[in-house]
């Protein structure tokens, strides 16, 4: 395939972003995390990594939504302490970060004032962070928002465009960002060789495996279903 041209990111507003959910060592390594850690979700890293590379050489933005809890976030009731603010276990898995890349972080207690200071004409503010306390990458504990909609909004994307789902997991996070990028207008994709869930293939214990969350996330919140490599294809053709 004939390589594309950047975009001129100045005046073309993107219409997608990449969204990585929860790639992070306490769910990746049983090492940092015996119980939640789901190792073969390992194999996602180079997919996900090629679909960076493929949004950002296009002047499309790439956002990580990545748990990282405070020890008064109600989740734990459930789950226990993971990917905790300042541990190893909250980090990104490597390989996933460019190299020489900075990436811009909206932390848990983000203001307006951190996403308005954000200049997309600006070489390389294109690759970001949104730390989260629950599911989605939405929805912080206690309901408050994450700095997500504040930071689609900022980068001028707009209802009706793409936001492409990646990471962990299709019957949970993934699920959870989908339902509410919907919600707001926007259209989730699913990047199918791009998330991973726990075993579960009856749905008796999680109500739904990966195959089937994919199936409800399709029906109910109008997800478009995409392998990587017709992800790479599609924003190629913009």
């Amino acid at each position: 395939m004939r390589a594309m041209p950047p975009r001129d990111i100045r005046n073309s507003p993107p219409k997608s972003a990449l969204l990585i959910v929860d790639m992070t060592k306490d769910f990746l390594l049983k090492s940092y995390n015996e119980s939640l850690a789901l190792e073969r979700g390992l194999d996602l890293v180079p997919r996900i990594r090629t679909l960076e590379d493929a949004f950002l050489s296009n002047g499309l933005p790439v956002i990580f939504a990545t748990d990282r809890h405070l020890r008064t976030d109600f989740e734990l009731k459930k789950w226990g302490p993971h990917s905790m603010k300042g541990t190893k276990g909250s980090e990104i898995i490597d390989g996933l970060v460019p190299e020489k890349k900075k990436i811009l972080v909206l932390e848990r207690n983000w203001k307006a004032a951190d996403v308005s200071r954000i200049n997309r004409s600006k070489k390389g503010e294109l690759l970001f962070e949104v730390e989260k306390g629950t599911y989605s990458g939405f929805s912080d504990n206690g309901g408050k928002p994450t700095a997500m909609d504040a930071l689609l909004k900022k980068l001028q994307l707009k209802p009706g465009n793409k936001l492409y789902i990646t990471g962990l997991h299709t019957n949970c996070c993934d699920k959870h960002t989908a339902a509410d990028a919907f919600f707001r207008g926007y259209v989730p994709v699913m990047v199918s060789d791009c998330v991973a869930a726990y075993d579960d293939p009856d749905g008796t214990k999680m109500g739904m495996p990966h195959e089937r969350a994919l199936t409800y996330e399709n029906f109910w919140y109008a997800a478009e279903i995409k392998s990587s490599d017709e992800v790479i294809n599609q924003i190629a053709r913009k």
